[in-house]
């Protein structure tokens, strides 16, 4: 199978990452809504082709790309003039 790739979020994810984040319930904690979307990431990952995609493939590519969303929080709240935590 070919090595799985990250993705950089082009404006077509960048969309539906907003989409995604304007459907959680504003009640939620942030401890919750992190177990609600890991849940949800592994549905994704259990729907995943296996001819396709391994279970350890599709969690290299989760890493990755748990990486650059720290990446490119990060750079959001350096932007605004924060700090993260």
């Amino acid at each position: 199978m070919p090595p799985v790739r990250p993705h950089k979020p082009n404006q077509r994810h960048i969309d539906c990452m907003a989409r995604l984040k304007a459907a959680l319930d504003p009640a939620l904690d942030a401890q919750e809504m992190l177990a609600l979307v890991s849940q949800l990431v592994g549905n994704l990952i259990a729907l995943q082709d296996q001819r396709k995609m391994t279970p350890d493939m599709a969690m290299q590519l989760v890493a990755r790309n748990i990486e650059i969303g720290n990446a490119v929080a990060i750079d959001a709240v350096k932007s605004a003039g924060g700090a993260p935590n």
